[in-house]
């Protein structure tokens, strides 16, 4: 494995489920996903966001340059947030219950003399500080 991460890079997986009660609990979620929508996060943890694909527009948008691009797979309200360092935030919000679901899977580069251990602690530093970076 080590010999892996050495070669394509270390991943870290996380998942974060956020239920909002009440009767205001969905629309509070719709919020949130078009809050992300119309202002996409520049950087997170210091890591410039590169790409937002929408998959609700099916659209790949540059952060960088503004330029679009179609995105081929069907419609779905889902936003996925792509860092230049290789790292992937997702947001999916359940189409039945006032659910919102972030999947993270999160990159690190583990160098030959490097520690796994360390850098294992490095990605989860890494989750927690997005987690709380996007306010969630």
């Amino acid at each position: 494995m080590l010999e892996l991460y050495r070669k394509y890079g270390h991943y870290k997986e996380h998942l974060v489920s956020i239920t909002k009660k009440g009767m205001d609990g969905q629309a509070q979620i719709a919020a949130m996903m078009e809050r992300f929508r119309q202002s996409p996060p520049s950087a997170l943890n210091g890591v410039p966001v590169t790409t937002l694909l929408d998959y609700e527009k099916r659209e790949a948008r540059d952060l960088v340059s503004g330029q679009t691009s179609p995105i081929a797979l069907p419609k779905s309200n889902v936003l996925q947030f792509i860092l230049q360092d290789g790292s992937k935030i997702s947001a999916r919000p359940s189409g039945t219950e006032p659910k919102i679901k972030f999947y993270f899977s999160v990159k690190g580069i583990l160098g030959p003399g490097d520690d796994p251990h360390v850098k294992e602690k490095e990605l989860d530093d890494k989750i927690k500080l997005i987690i709380k970076e996007l306010d969630l």
